[in-house]
């Protein structure tokens, strides 16, 4: 099955559990079609960086201020797939980008689903500073490594050799 949202009025990311078990999504809705996937991090992450990459492109920049709550996840947040790739691009011409997702899948002779998602600027920018915002909540990254460390802090890091925790 093939999602394509040209017009959609919600488009973010999310997550639900604690630092340290949180599991991400990307939801996008156009009139009552609500479609959830499951993410990465680090997918998340890549996703902000590369539409700031590409709202640098023409001369623009994820939001500093945009209302959080309306980029809250919706529900039921059931995912309908696990995302594997992802290509991000940018049409100049009517300055819209398009989010293409595709299903990680386990046997070779499967046809991934697929998903393509039509951001306009103001949404490019929520959603860029927003899946920034998302990562950023998560367990506090350690100054030498820049993994993430435990909740409470404690963190060995593999600046030290593995011979001991991190102090300050």
């Amino acid at each position: 099955m093939e999602f394509e949202f040209s017009e959609p009025h919600h488009v973010t990311v999310g997550f639900t559990g604690e630092p340290g078990e949180r599991t991400f999504f990307l939801q996008a809705q156009e009139g009552e079609q609500l479609l959830t996937l499951q993410m990465e991090k680090g997918q998340v992450e890549g996703l902000g960086e590369l539409l700031g990459q590409l709202l640098a492109r023409v001369d623009d920049a994820p939001a500093t201020d945009w209302d959080r709550e309306a980029m809250d996840l919706r529900t039921p947040v059931v995912p309908a797939w696990q995302v594997g790739e992802i290509a991000l691009g940018l049409d100049p011409d009517v300055e819209r980008f398009a989010l293409e997702v595709t299903e990680v899948v386990a046997a070779e002779d499967a046809d991934p689903e697929f998903a393509r998602i039509w951001c306009d600027r103001d949404q490019a920018r929520r959603l860029a500073a927003h899946a920034s915002e998302v990562v950023g909540q998560g367990r506090p990254r350690c100054e030498l490594c820049g993994r993430p460390t435990a909740v409470d802090g404690d963190h060995v890091c593999p600046a030290t050799n593995g011979h001991g925790h991190l102090t300050r």
